[in-house]
């Protein structure tokens, strides 16, 4: 199992820095040295890794969360007000529905399976964008009128709204409670304000019980040696807990402990110092490297790659129709803004790229065993392979030409996006 662990992590290094040469996400060569290595061609990995990689892809979506949250500032929440909560539902569920209607009547799935599908798809990716926003704030484009922040942060919180649907709607296929017509969308209609409002109220427990930890860690402005290593430790350790306790829950009520996750993060980030709050975002930034590498290319190992070629034209069919019908939904979200015609155009080409949600979840269903789970881990790595690049493409050649540069744009040598 070491030997296939530093087979993945070199394997995984060696091509993404092939697609960063050559200006497209690292990501990307991060599934194509998974492909490579797994069953499908090489079969350089051993059983051992492919049996645990449900376990990884948990884990790593348990960092993803903590990582939204020490990401998200609370205050740009408030500051962003209506298009912030417009952007960060109305796209996705417009493409959440069209997807799953294609769900039932193109793949004859039943009516939560379809969902499921839907759920595992349509997220966008901060891997892509939030990079990106962050390379438009230093160059101040688009920054007047806050456009590079409002991507950033609606793209995160609606992350933590697909994962939320997707862990309820799992656990209602798991328990045998839907049927494919009205009872499921019931169902979750039911849950999904409970599991948002008990999530909630965990992680402010959670956020607040840390923050006190974290203050008597840390006595005055300076940062003792290894606090931050060890509040963040404490920080995931917690987050196994929350979603222990939505596991414990299950029988009984719908908790979202995964919302809790980013709730707690968000919390702490809001209650310690500044200079703390930053350690920390630097920190998880830092684990995160080696946890992508092996979240991607364990995704690339497990696709059935005869099986997604075989089905690539209706896959791209289906994707390219929810593309469509998100975009549609970014346009309605900035009615009545102060955006222009080409800065909302911009902000729908920065809302198209997925892949890190999709790498999280869309092997979960294989790994249960559902009759769709082959299906969703195939379109949720095509929606990956096609929307990933192009929406980098796209973002990274319109900016100069659909934003405007507040005052005097900072030099484009200054600073490259990944």
């Amino acid at each position: 199992m070491l030997t296939s662990l530093g087979f993945v992590i070199l394997g995984g290094a060696a091509l993404a820095a092939v697609c960063r040469k050559i200006q497209l996400p690292t990501i990307i060569g991060l599934m194509l040295a998974g492909m490579l290595l797994g069953p499908q061609a090489g079969n350089w990995l051993d059983s051992t890794m492919l049996t645990i990689s449900p376990d990884l892809r948990q884990l790593a979506l348990i960092v993803i969360l903590v990582k939204a949250g020490l990401a998200i500032n609370l205050r740009d929440i408030w500051s962003l007000g209506r298009p912030l909560l417009m952007m960060s539902t109305v796209p996705m569920l417009i493409e959440l529905t069209i997807l799953t209607y294609l769900g039932l009547y193109v793949f004859g799935l039943h009516g939560l399976e379809a969902l499921l599908l839907a759920t595992a798809v349509c997220a966008v990716s901060p891997a892509v964008v939030v990079f990106r926003m962050i390379h438009l704030i230093e160059l101040r484009y688009g920054t007047k009128k806050k456009i590079p922040q409002l991507i950033m942060v609606a793209s995160s919180l609606e992350d933590i709204v697909v994962v939320v649907i997707f862990s309820l709607v799992l656990a209602l296929v798991e328990a045998h409670v839907a049927t494919p017509e009205g009872m499921s969308a019931l169902a979750i209609a039911a849950q999904v304000p409970v599991a948002l409002f008990s999530g909630i109220v965990l992680g402010f427990i959670g956020g607040f019980i840390l923050s006190y930890i974290a203050k008597r860690m840390n006595k005055g402005d300076q940062l003792l040696p290894g606090t931050v290593t060890l509040l963040l430790t404490i920080l995931i350790a917690a987050s196994f807990v929350m979603v222990a306790i939505s596991n414990w829950f299950k029988p009984y009520a719908a908790v979202s402990g995964l919302l809790a996750v980013m709730i707690m993060s968000s919390v702490v980030k809001g209650q310690v110092s500044y200079d703390l709050g930053q350690a920390l975002n630097r920190q998880i930034n830092q684990l995160w490297i080696p946890i992508e590498i092996i979240l991607f290319v364990l995704v690339g190992a497990a696709i059935d790659t005869t099986y997604m070629l075989s089905m690539s034209g209706i896959l791209i069919g289906v994707i390219a129709l929810g593309s469509m019908g998100r975009a549609l939904g970014v346009g309605v979200s900035l009615l009545k803004t102060k955006l222009n015609m080409k800065e909302r155009i911009y902000c729908a080409i920065s809302f198209a790229p997925k892949a890190t949600v999709q790498a999280a979840i869309g092997g979960i269903p294989l790994a249960l065993g559902l009759d769709s789970g082959p299906l969703v881990l195939a379109a949720s790595a095509m929606a990956i392979l096609i929307t990933s690049p192009i929406g980098a493409f796209a973002m990274d050649y319109f900016y100069k030409r659909l934003l405007e540069p507040e005052t005097d744009p900072i030099i484009e040598g200054q600073g490259e996006a990944k």
